[in-house]
């Protein structure tokens, strides 16, 4: 029995001992080490490199480049390691170009007006001013004045392009003109086919009924509200949905659709869309996609 009291005391100070035992804590420090990171696009092939400048001239002048354009654009972009600055400095060398202005305005036009060519909007107005001239030989000042309004649109839809280029215009008036003329009233007859068809062609998207209801009673000259905005006359209309959230969210959402044959993830609509109602600028917006290592194919 005295040998079994013996064991047990024993057993209570060795546990006594471990328990009163330090615990010993390790921890671990992040530590950055300079210089060490490797270069991400030394594995790049030239070919890889060629088609990416190729896609640029194509995708922003709506041209093939040239084989002096495409080497040098090479070239460029690999003395810089294809680095993300170096792809912004060789777009910003194509984007002060007239053909993107033209390019721009040629894809709008396609998309707002089915193709309709230059030589159709020149005919058109040669055709208003003739009316305009015979209204007002018959003493019809009022409808004179309503045709010469419309032929002020052509005017301004034949230059859109110069005069974006010239900072003349907005973005929101740029694309606003090709809604707000007389082909594209004849392509979309009627206020209903008008309404759809901005919201079709701007946000991507249907309206609903309450949109489409208080779309067409603006546009027919009843004040009403959409988009939160009060409007009573066509124009008024155009200008609500070219001056909207959703117009810079459908320009987004059309250029990764035209670069990246994709829509945008909801962050990326979120922060494009921000980005580009801050700034006004097409420009950037395009860059930011064109930068990427997924444009590029790197």
């Amino acid at each position: 029995m005295k040998y079994y009291h013996i064991f047990y005391l024993f057993i209570v100070l060795s546990l006594g001992f471990t328990s009163c035992k330090k615990e010993k804590i390790t921890t671990y420090e992040n530590v950055v080490v300079g210089g060490n990171t490797p270069p991400p696009y030394s594995g790049v092939p030239e070919t890889k490199i060629e088609i990416y400048v190729g896609k640029l001239y194509i995708d922003l002048l709506g041209e093939e480049a040239t084989q002096a354009e495409i080497a040098s654009g090479v070239t460029f972009l690999k003395s810089k390691e294809l680095r993300t600055g170096a792809r912004d400095t060789l777009i910003d060398q194509l984007i002060v170009n007239d053909k993107y202005f033209t390019r721009l305005y040629i894809k709008a036009k396609g998309k707002f007006l089915e193709g309709v060519n230059e030589f159709q909007i020149d005919q058109e107005i040669l055709t208003q001013d003739y009316i305009i001239t015979l209204l007002y030989a018959r003493g019809d000042t009022f409808s004179a004045q309503i045709v010469e309004v419309s032929k002020e649109k052509l005017v301004r839809l034949k230059k859109a392009d110069s005069l974006f280029k010239n900072n003349s215009i907005t973005v929101n008036e740029f694309y606003s003109i090709f809604s707000d003329n007389s082909f594209y009233d004849d392509i979309n007859m009627g206020s209903r086919n008008f309404v759809l068809s901005c919201f079709e062609n701007y946000f991507l998207r249907e309206a609903t009924v309450s949109e489409r209801t208080n779309g067409v009673d603006m546009v027919d000259g009843q004040s009403k509200i959409i988009l939160l905005k009060n409007g009573n006359s066509k124009d008024d209309f155009i200008r609500i949905i070219t001056e909207s959230h959703e117009f810079y969210e459908g320009l987004v959402k059309d250029n990764y659709k035209n670069f990246l044959s994709r829509d945008p993830s909801s962050w990326e609509s979120y922060q494009a869309t921000l980005d580009l109602k801050s700034s006004n600028n097409i420009k950037e917006m395009q860059k930011s996609i064109l930068k990427t290592d997924e444009y590029a194919g790197f």
